[in-house]
C-alpha cells in the first residue's frame, strides 16, 4: 500500500508518497510559481521559483499545504489541498490568490520525481494520447521524433484525456499526472505576430515530462499552458515554444485540480489501459448521437457519389472514376484526379453503389469504375498501377502524397509556393525526387482491390459475373507472395514492376519499422483469397505477415505510417490510422486461426484505438475554424 507523506526540510514541507519504508514518488517542488511580463521574442522564464509548503494540515481525509510567495513584484498565496481519490490515486485541489498585484502575470505549476531505484529520463516509456505514445520514438534515438526535444509539454487540448503517464518496466509501476477538473473556456490569445508569450485568461493548462540537470525523470503541470521547447503546431521545422501567463490582478483566483495515478502493471500497455480505464470514469464521456440515421448518411453519400462521377468514353481507355479534390471548407472542386487509395478509394465507391442495388445509368458507370482500375493494372504482372489519373490533363500520375497532388493541376508557370505555401520550400528535396519516381504505396493499392473482390463477390451472388476483376485480384495476390520478406513483412511502396522503394528515406523510412509500416493492411485481404480460392498458401502468408505485425508493431507500440501526408521534418511517425489496420489484420488473424496470441495482439491494439477518441469537450475560441463549422 502506497501513502503520502510529507516531509520536513531545512527549506519547506515537501511530499513523498511511500510503500513501506521506500519512497516511489517525490515532489520537492509541489509548487512552481513563474512570472513573465509576457514580451516579444523568445519564450522568457523569467522569474521561477520552486518551492514546498510553509505549513501544512493533516487530517483524515488528507492534507492542506499552504504557502505565499513573493515574485515580479507581486506576492501570491497557493493553498494545495491533497485527498484520496481511490486505491492508488490522489487529487490534488490547488487554489491560487494574488494578493498584491505583480508585473505581468504568472503561471503556477507542479513538480513530481519518481523514487525508483531507476528513476532516470532513459528508464521510462512515455504516454500522452493521442499526442505520444513511448515517447513516439521510432528511431529509438531516446528523443521524440515529432518535435525532437526530451522537455516535452503538451496543452491540455492536445491530449484526449489530459492525462501523461511514465512506466517504468524495472519497477512495473506506472506514474500519471491527470487534469481532474474539465477546461471551460479559452480564447485566442492577443497577440503580435510571433509574440510567444503573453497574457491569457485561457482554462487550458499543460503537462509534460524533462530530464533533470542529473538526467532524472520530471513530470510536471503547468496553468495556464506552456509548450516549453517546441509546439505541437503543424510545421516542419519551425515549432517554435509558446505559453500563457495569467494576468496579474490584485484579488484575483484561479483554480485547478490535477489527479496523481501509481499503477502497478504488468507492462506498459497494462498500464495505459488501467489508466485510460479510470479516465472515462473520471470524464464520464457522453455519447455523441449522430444527427441523422446511418440510412439516411448512407443515401447522401451515394448521392454525392454520383454528382463526382467523371469519364471519358472517347478515350482509347475510357477512363471513368469519382474525381476528387475539392477545397474542403467551400466544397469548390480545385481539379478532377481520379485517386486510388487512401482519400480516393474509387472502387470502394463504386461497390458502394453496386452493394446499394444501383440500376440504369448509376450501375453502368459504377461498372466502369471497376472495369477501369481492372484494365489499367493488367498492364502490369503485379497489378501495381499509377495512383492516380488526371482527367482534366487525361494523364497517369503518381499520387505518393499530398506533396504531390498540386503537381497534377498546377498551371504552367504557377508557383508551387503559392499552391503549398511553406511545405513546399520546407520539403522541397523531397518534391523534386518523388515528382520522378514511378509507383504506388502497398495500402493504396489493398484500399482498391479488397472493395474490388467485395464487389465480385456481390455481384457474382446476384448472377452476373465478372471474371476480370477476380484476375485482377490473383494477379495482385500473386505480387504479394513474391514480394513477402523473409520476417512476413511488405514494403511501404513500391515501383510498378514491383520493386521495393526506400529512397529518399527521409520520406518512405529511415528505419525498417517505418520502411514495413504498411504490412498489416494486406492480411485481411490475403485471408479473404483463401476462403474464396481453398488455397492455404493465402494463410500462410497472412500469418507470417500477422506475426510481423504483432512482434514489430503492435507490442512494442510502433505503429505508424498510416497518414501518407505527413509533414513534419522526419517520415513516418506515430499515428491513429496505423494501429486500426494493425488491430483489424490481428482479429481477422484470430477470427480464422483462434490463436490466442493474435487475439492478446488485437485486444492491445483496439484498447489503442480507444485511446485516440475523446473523452472530453475542449472549449473552442470565438471564431475559430472549428468554432465556425
Amino acid at each position: 500500500m502506497t501513502v503520502l507523506r510529507t516531509v520536513t526540510t531545512d527549506k519547506a514541507i515537501a511530499l513523498a508518497w511511500k510503500k513501506g519504508a521506500h519512497d516511489v514518488l517525490t515532489s520537492e517542488s509541489p509548487i512552481v510559481l513563474e512570472t513573465g511580463a509576457g514580451a516579444l521574442g523568445e519564450l522568457p522564464d523569467g522569474a521561477r521559483i520552486t518551492t514546498g509548503y510553509e505549513n501544512v494540515t493533516e487530517s483524515a481525509d488528507g492534507l492542506v499545504g499552504v504557502t505565499s510567495i513573493s515574485a515580479g513584484g507581486g506576492r501570491y498565496r497557493i493553498e494545495d489541498r491533497w485527498s484520496a481519490a481511490r486505491s492508488g490515486t490522489w487529487r490534488l485541489d490547488r487554489r491560487l490568490e494574488v494578493i498584491a498585484p505583480g508585473t505581468g502575470g504568472f503561471r503556477v505549476g507542479l513538480e513530481l520525481s519518481p523514487g525508483l531505484a531507476k528513476s532516470a529520463y532513459r528508464d521510462f516509456h512515455y504516454f500522452a494520447p493521442p499526442a505520444m505514445y513511448d515517447l513516439n520514438d521510432l528511431n529509438r534515438d531516446g528523443v521524440e521524433d515529432y518535435l525532437e526535444t526530451r522537455r516535452l509539454a503538451f496543452r491540455d487540448d492536445r491530449l484526449n484525456a489530459m492525462s501523461l503517464l511514465a512506466y517504468s518496466d524495472d519497477a512495473q509501476l506506472g506514474i500519471a499526472i491527470s487534469r481532474a477538473d474539465i477546461p471551460t473556456f479559452d480564447e485566442i490569445p492577443e497577440r503580435e505576430r510571433d509574440q510567444l508569450s503573453f497574457l491569457q485568461r485561457t482554462d487550458i493548462g499543460s503537462l509534460g515530462i524533462a530530464p533533470s540537470a542529473d538526467d532524472a525523470l520530471v513530470l510536471s503541470a503547468a496553468y495556464p499552458f506552456v509548450e516549453r521547447d517546441a509546439c505541437n503546431a503543424l510545421y516542419v521545422k519551425e515549432r517554435k515554444p509558446w505559453g500563457a501567463f495569467w494576468p496579474s490582478v490584485a484579488g484575483e483566483r484561479i483554480e485547478v485540480s490535477y489527479f496523481v495515478h501509481l499503477i502497478q502493471a504488468a507492462d506498459m500497455h497494462d498500464a495505459l489501459w488501467q489508466l485510460w480505464q479510470q479516465r472515462i470514469t473520471d470524464l464520464s464521456p457522453r455519447r455523441v448521437e449522430l444527427a441523422a440515421s446511418l440510412d439516411e448518411i448512407t443515401q447522401l453519400r451515394l448521392e454525392r457519389t454520383r454528382d463526382y462521377f467523371l469519364e471519358h468514353a472517347d478515350h482509347e481507355l475510357h477512363p471513368a472514376g469519382f474525381v476528387t479534390n475539392c477545397h474542403p471548407q467551400d466544397g469548390k472542386q480545385i481539379s478532377n484526379v481520379i485517386q486510388y487509395g487512401f482519400t480516393g478509394q474509387n472502387v470502394l465507391s463504386a461497390f458502394n453503389l453496386l452493394r446499394a442495388g444501383a440500376t440504369g445509368e448509376d450501375r453502368r458507370k459504377a461498372l466502369r469504375v471497376v472495369d477501369f482500375l481492372a484494365e489499367t493494372a493488367a498492364r502490369n504482372q503485379t497489378g501495381l498501377f499509377n495512383g492516380l489519373y488526371n482527367m482534366d490533363t487525361r494523364s497517369f500520375g503518381n499520387w505518393w502524397t499530398g506533396l504531390l497532388l498540386p503537381l497534377a493541376y498546377a498551371k504552367p508557370g504557377q508557383g508551387l509556393e503559392e499552391l503549398m505555401g511553406p511545405v513546399y520550400n520546407n520539403l522541397k528535396d523531397v518534391i523534386e525526387s518523388l515528382a520522378i519516381k514511378e509507383g504506388l504505396y502497398l495500402r493504396c493499392a489493398v484500399e482498391e482491390y479488397e472493395p474490388m473482390l467485395h464487389a465480385y463477390l456481390n455481384e457474382l451472388g446476384k448472377g452476373h459475373n465478372h471474371p476480370s476483376w477476380l484476375e485482377a485480384v490473383l494477379r495482385f495476390g500473386k505480387f504479394l507472395l513474391n514480394a513477402q520478406e523473409a520476417d512476413g513483412s511488405f514494403r511501404r511502396a513500391y515501383t510498378l514492376a514491383g520493386e521495393r522503394i526506400s529512397t529518399p528515406a527521409n520520406w518512405f523510412g529511415q528505419t525498417e519499422v517505418q520502411q514495413k509500416s504498411s504490412t498489416a493492411t494486406v492480411v485481411p485481404l490475403l485471408l479473404q483469397l483463401e476462403e474464396i480460392t481453398g488455397d492455404s498458401v493465402w494463410r500462410d502468408a497472412a500469418v507470417q505477415a500477422g506475426r510481423f505485425v504483432l512482434r514489430q508493431i503492435v507490442d512494442p507500440i510502433k505503429h505508424n505510417g498510416g497518414i501518407h501526408d505527413s509533414i513534419y521534418a522526419k517520415p513516418q511517425l506515430i499515428d491513429g490510422e496505423s494501429i486500426i489496420f494493425a488491430a483489424k489484420a490481428l482479429l481477422a488473424l484470430w477470427r480464422k486461426t483462434g490463436d490466442a496470441s493474435f487475439r492478446a495482439g488485437a485486444v492491445r491494439g483496439v484498447r489503442l484505438v480507444a485511446s485516440w477518441m475523446c473523452l472530453w469537450d475542449i472549449p473552442l475560441p470565438t471564431g475559430s475554424t472549428l468554432n465556425r463549422f
